[in-house]
């Protein structure tokens, strides 16, 4: 459950020290008690379109029920809980995963020693089944899920009733909504079956419009005609979404653009008129996105020190640049010739160009390439099979593995310490470690450090949604109203990293199972042999379901860094997006159990496909990331290893 003990004092400390308010002469407790009877009321409503739900579908299995009848239902009992979606997703977001709302796939059951599987129910389950192909054959398994929602909601609505709102938590879940509105809602992730998504949308917005507008008598207070941008911006984006019902061709782009981007800052800037405090204001450790940037896309929208966990609450530019000169030197490398530039090139968005990288003897090759660098903090997860749950500690794995590096840490920390101009940069860099600070844990912090520092959000893309550039491709405006759309590829993808990290709380990095074959025969096609994440030496992901999955990894740079897949197989991107057009694996006609991906034929035009891929190569953006370093130490005891080679040999 989320915590709320450690705002309160502030609000009391504040009021005895200085007679603090955040609001002015009106009465700001009415403002949250008219939300709070929004959300009982709401809760309510949900709860009784429960009761209704579960009577249809125990109907429906009875066969004394249409079809038509028990999806019109299922819808007005989504859109029930949509009115209260952005404060139930707030006060509680593992339990609607859980048990309301969660995707229709299995999960484990966390923090236990063994492997449990938790086969998903809620909303999003009973969506698929009851708009898939077969309803009649599976009600008896949407009238169990519906009654297993019923009885949470049973549970849940008590708790939920006497859960305290205060001001913050309605601005925060009320932007949080925008994101998921954008990210979740109008890509179709959330309804999966029935992609009854834009009506959806203005549901939930309706519902934080309504949250929002209890504040604007005292927001005029405090600024004559404040509240009247954020109604305009609310009764325009919700007419927006009335007048325009076709998933396909809902254009997502002029949404963000002149909706929800505005919605999002105004929303912000609301909460700090009303001088309410914000999320980074109660903690001093590192949050996940910022709550200060304006725009779902902004440069800074992220937070890389807490993803890269290396420490404090800022990446340290001495540190930074110590990583980026280890980054670059062989010397880490038991034969002086490898180095972590060796399969991350800069020039290639820190990938290597191959379909499987090089192993340490330049011949031979190791099980897979390398994915870039450029964003790649922005994961709960490291490596294509999410092993590594610690940025820091990736290069442990390279350093201990045969084929790559091959050299523990006490010899690495050995050699580095008989060069004079690394001892004194790793003095300067971590002053606290005393005389001796060379060893696993600074040499891992600074790599950590370099690689979180490699963030790039300033694209073509980005800075047209932005506002700060007037002309964007047509072609791929197109086509990113297809990727985010039509072609599913959001629901994987997930802005703004495009990647597998899950908005907007941005807590959980998802792998997929997709079924990437071993090479480009179509006429016997065999899935590549490696298993993936269920082979990744973790007990956790042991579990059947994660047999070929493999980490969504980001499509930023995505022009870069072919070839593409985990195993190379497909050189362009035309390739890739054939693959999935066709439905992935299963399409290609291999038989992969559990396959993530929508194996039926995504019915994309040859003008569609190369619209999306004019999209993806606008997210290239690289700038300030390629600097090297124009030598490095010299060893004066090694004369040898003076000869190595900056990046390594291959």
């Amino acid at each position: 459950m989320k915590k709320f003990f450690f705002i309160l004092p502030l609000f009391a400390l504040l009021a005895s020290v200085s007679n603090w308010t955040p609001f002015s002469d009106l009465d700001p407790q009415h403002a949250l008690d008219t939300v709070s009877s929004q959300y009982k009321t709401g809760l309510e409503d949900f709860y009784q379109s429960s009761v209704e739900l579960t009577k249809a579908c125990s109907q429906f299995k009875a066969n004394a029920l249409s079809l038509n009848q028990l999806q019109k239902i299922h819808l007005d009992t989504r859109l029930a809980f949509k009115k209260i979606e952005f404060l139930i997703e707030y006060n509680d977001h593992e339990l609607v995963k859980k048990s309301l709302n969660g995707p229709p796939l299995p999960s484990l059951m966390p923090n236990i020693p063994k492997i449990e599987v938790v086969e998903p129910v809620g909303l999003q389950v009973i969506d698929d089944l009851v708009f898939g192909d077969d309803p009649r054959g599976n009600s008896e398994q949407i009238d169990s899920l519906a009654q297993l929602l019923h009885a949470e909601l049973i549970k849940i609505k008590a708790y939920q009733l006497n859960v305290p709102l205060q001001h913050r938590f309605v601005f925060e879940a009320a932007r949080q909504e925008i994101n998921r509105i954008f990210a979740l809602g109008l890509t179709g992730f959330d309804t999966p079956g029935s992609v009854n998504a834009i009506p959806e949308a203005k549901v939930a917005l309706g519902a934080v419009s309504q949250a929002i507008a209890a504040y604007y008598p005292l927001l005029d207070e405090k600024k004559v005609g404040t509240s009247a941008e954020l109604s305009n911006l609310f009764v325009g984006a919700q007419e927006f979404l009335a007048q325009n019902q076709d998933f396909a061709r809902f254009n997502r782009l002029h949404y963000l653009k002149s909706y929800l981007n505005p919605l999002y800052r105004s929303l912000y800037e609301a909460h700090r008129t009303l001088g309410i405090e914000t999320p980074d204001e109660t903690t001093n450790f590192p949050l996940a996105f910022r709550y200060g940037a304006k725009n779902l896309f902004d440069q800074n929208f992220l937070n890389p020190v807490y993803y890269g966990n290396v420490g404090g609450n800022k990446l340290e530019p001495k540190k930074v640049e110590l990583g980026r000169l280890l980054f670059y030197d062989p010397i880490l490398s038991a034969t002086n010739k490898m180095a972590c530039a060796s399969c991350h090139k800069a020039e290639l968005a820190f990938t290597d160009g191959l379909a499987r990288s090089k192993a340490s003897d330049g011949v031979h090759t190791i099980l897979r390439n390398a994915p870039t660098l450029i964003n790649s903090v922005f994961s709960k997860g490291y490596f294509y099979d999410l092993r590594e749950p610690r940025l820091d500690r990736q290069i442990k794995h390279v350093a201990n593995s045969p084929d790559e590096f091959n050299l523990d840490f006490l010899e690495m920390a050995d050699r580095l310490n008989q060069s004079k101009t690394y001892r004194q940069l790793f003095l300067a860099a971590f002053p606290d470690l005393g005389q001796q600070p060379i060893g696993q844990w600074s040499i891992s912090n600074a790599l950590g450090q370099y690689v979180a520092s490699l963030v790039a959000f300033n694209s073509p893309f980005d800075q047209y949604v932005r506002g700060e550039k007037q002309d964007y491709p047509i072609a791929a405006a197109r086509g990113f109203n297809l990727f985010m759309g039509k072609a599913v590829c959001g629901t994987c993808h997930f802005a703004p990293t495009f990647s597998g990290l899950v908005p907007p709380f941005y807590q959980d990095m998802e792998s997929e199972v997709i079924g990437v074959p071993a090479s480009k025969d179509k006429k016997n096609p065999q899935v590549d042999p490696d298993f993936g994440r269920i082979a990744n030496g973790k007990p956790s992901d042991e579990a059947y379901f994660y047999q070929y999955s493999f980490k969504t990894v980001t499509l930023r740079n995505v022009a870069l860094t072919a070839p593409y897949m985990h195993n190379g197989v497909y050189n362009t991107l035309e390739e890739v997006m054939d693959f999935y057009n066709l439905g992935g694996g299963q399409g290609l006609g291999i038989q992969i159990p559990h396959q993530t991906l929508p194996f039926d034929n995504l019915q994309l035009k040859k003008g569609e496909i190369k619209d999306i891929i004019a999209f993806m190569q606008t997210l290239t953006d690289t700038t300030g990331l390629t600097r090297k370093p124009a030598t490095l130490p010299v060893f004066e005891t090694q004369p040898e290893w003076n000869r190595r080679t900056l990046g390594g040999e291959y």
